[in-house]
């Protein structure tokens, strides 16, 4: 009876370990830039998919101005590395007022910005 004890145990110690190649699938999503970021700073950009142009303006926490830029419908910028990580977006023009965004964006993280064809402002891309 110890015996057929033992062999069940063994048996459920082989079938609960990990497979090697459940380990590997891990490993390989973790992709290059993850890994390789090390307190990279923080990063926009925006894109203006809208009906007009808009007036895009990144201030930190305490309101000092980080960023200021005019895009014309169907331009963006490029990315944008900003040195405070709490900051507050706006997108205005004369006929959109203000649409404004607070953000947490931690070292490393990039975060996409986009007046959609309704003139909303949306976040796209994490």
């Amino acid at each position: 009876m110890k015996n057929v004890t033992l062999i069940l145990v063994l048996l459920l110690m082989v079938n609960c370990t990990a497979d090697s190649s459940d380990v590997q699938e891990i490993q390989d999503d973790l992709s290059p830039q993850t890994l390789n970021c090390v307190d990279d700073l923080p990063q926009i950009k925006f894109t203006n998919n809208g009906t007009d142009s808009f007036d895009f303006i990144v201030y930190g926490q305490d309101y000092s101005l980080l960023h200021s830029q005019t895009l014309s419908i169907a331009e963006n910028t490029d990315w944008l590395e900003l040195s405070n990580n709490e900051i507050i977006v706006v997108a205005s023009n004369n006929i959109v007022y203000s649409q404004k965004m607070e953000l947490s964006i931690f070292p490393c993280e990039s975060v996409e910005l986009e007046i959609d064809e309704f003139n909303n402002f949306l976040i796209i891309g994490i």
